[in-house]
């Protein structure tokens, strides 16, 4: 038996998600429910949860306040339960945690539970500071874990993300590279509505950095470090800059 209580402010989507859990899923016990910040830290202290299931946006606050006021008291694990269906979901699977979009699935609790009873893991501070960041500061840094810890990058420091593999190479204005353990295609839907635009099958460049586009498919930065614009790309490489620049090329 798995014991888990749910923090969501929504009587309805309390009450949907325990008929789902009960119809399919008889191993896992509700303790209790709490609508907001201050109640589901004292239920998380009180009966001591293997699992929470947390509403990322509560009517008093947010889910982010509940587990920063328990801080390192964190044993159980969170699935999150959002109606954000862009960002934080992208967010939430770069950085592999447990969640739901509403209205919840059948089929998708059933997957994010299965995934669960193969890992049985508590939460992860890490990985909860760096998603907590990422999605406060959307549009204007992206997080990056190196060698063994979490940093965030501003976006305006950052000229262009090379495909490196399984891997993605984030190349700075310093001209120092960083690295991150996702391919370019992950990255480029992390980065997606920002600046970033793919100019090459390996490249992702932000395009409020570059300085020069030439007619043979060159890409200058604005510290006059090169890349190159595939042809089939080239076209829409031009589109994008005379819209950010309104001049021609």
């Amino acid at each position: 038996m798995m014991n888990a209580i749910i923090i969501e402010d929504e009587k309805s989507s309390m009450e949907y998600l325990v008929s789902i859990l009960k119809k399919n899923h008889k191993k896992i016990k509700i303790l209790g429910w709490a609508t907001d910040v201050e109640s589901g830290v004292t239920l998380i202290q009180q009966k001591n949860p293997e699992i929470v299931f947390l509403d990322i946006q509560l009517k008093s606050g947010s889910g982010f306040e509940v587990l920063d006021q328990l801080q390192s008291k964190m044993t159980f694990e969170v699935i999150f339960t959002t109606g954000f269906v862009d960002y934080k979901e992208k967010a939430m699977d770069y950085f592999a945690f447990y969640y739901l979009n509403k209205p919840i699935l059948e089929a998708e609790l059933k997957k994010v539970l299965d995934m669960y009873e193969l890992k049985r893991s508590a939460f992860d501070r890490r990985k909860y500071e760096a998603l907590k960041h990422q999605i406060e500061n959307k549009g204007e840094s992206i997080t990056i874990f190196e060698k063994g810890k979490y940093s965030s990058v501003r976006f305006s420091n950052i000229l262009y993300c090379e495909a490196a593999g399984s891997y993605t190479i984030i190349h700075l204005k310093t001209k120092q590279q960083l690295i991150i353990s996702k391919n370019l295609k992950q990255v480029e839907e992390m980065l997606e509505n920002t600046d970033f635009f793919r100019v090459h099958r390996s490249y992702l460049a932000n395009f409020k950095q570059i300085q020069k586009f030439t007619a043979d498919g060159n890409v200058t930065f604005v510290n006059d470090v090169e890349i190159s614009a595939s042809a089939r790309n080239r076209k829409r490489v031009l589109e994008l800059l005379r819209l950010y620049n309104n001049r021609q090329y």
